[in-house]
């Protein structure tokens, strides 16, 4: 299983095994998210899955958003670690499922 040692986000909370879970948007959020690289998200009310990564780019770090559907990598600029918010987390997700939905139907590709 690929994804069993990333921290994972649902139903707007970290669970962590052995400590109190974050609530998103917290100030233990934002600190959370500057020591850590990456992490899983599932959106509430969603069976879909993204993973979000800390990427280096122009000497600064932003989070970009990833869903693989139907064996396609999508992905989706998330921004900076204090934008990083319940809302925009919800944002981001529904980009990314317009984006696969589009694929799939064959609009925009070429």
């Amino acid at each position: 299983m690929p994804y069993q040692d990333m921290p994972w986000i649902r139903q707007n909370r970290l669970q962590r095994p052995g400590q109190p879970s974050l609530r998103v948007d917290s100030q233990a959020w934002f600190a959370w998210l500057e020591r850590i690289t990456a992490f899983c998200y599932q959106p509430p009310g969603t069976a879909d899955r993204f993973t979000l990564r800390k990427e280096k780019r122009r000497q600064q770090c932003y989070w970009y958003a990833y869903l693989k559907k139907n064996r396609k990598l999508h992905n989706a600029y998330a921004g900076k670690t204090e934008t990083l918010t319940a809302r925009r987390l919800q944002q981001v997700c529904a980009t990314l499922l317009v984006k696969a939905a589009r694929q799939r139907q064959g609009v925009g590709n070429g």
